[in-house]
């Protein structure tokens, strides 16, 4: 599906669009449905999170009014790609694959004003898969494959809100 996206610019007259909505409810049932109640150790429900934690804390930080949460989540997403390739799982040209995508479909990659970091990292440190004081991401480990992470070195989610736009 990502190739796909990648090619062709989704908008509501696409005839591709039902076909694309239609494989991302499957998807997400079948996730549902292995991890109903969100008990998975890891992986599990938690990877439909992916770009999450980042944009929930940007909509909290801007008071739910700034971001529509597709685009706090679409920033969140290009934050998490950042952190996947801090860590070792995508690489440059791959980030960028990402980044392109987001922005072909009309969402920002980037904050629209400066934020304050440390007031985003409190936010972040609230989110749901916080786990014995712990924060656990949603990364890529390679494009289409997602994991929950929380060995993650916080200073490098401080370094992806940066390159994201956070001060």
């Amino acid at each position: 599906m990502f190739a796909q996206l990648e090619h062709e610019a989704l908008t509501v007259d696409s005839p591709a669009l039902a076909s694309v909505v239609r494989s991302c409810c499957a998807l997400k049932a079948r996730v549902v449905e292995a991890d109903e109640h969100e008990t998975a150790k890891e992986g599990g429900r938690a990877l439909l999170n992916l770009g999450h934690t980042f944009g929930h804390a940007i909509e909290q930080v801007t008071g739910y009014g700034a971001y529509l949460h597709g685009e706090a989540v679409s920033i969140g997403l290009a934050a998490a790609a950042r952190l996947s390739r801090k860590l070792g799982h995508l690489n440059a040209g791959q980030v960028e694959r990402i980044e392109a995508v987001i922005t072909a479909h009309a969402l920002p990659v980037r904050l629209r004003e400066v934020l304050p970091l440390a007031a985003l990292m409190t936010a972040m440190a609230r989110d749901k898969k916080v786990r014995a004081g712990a924060l656990r991401f949603v990364v890529l480990k390679s494009l289409g494959e997602a994991a929950t992470q929380g060995d993650v070195d916080i200073a490098l989610a401080e370094q992806s809100f940066r390159e994201v736009g956070a001060v």
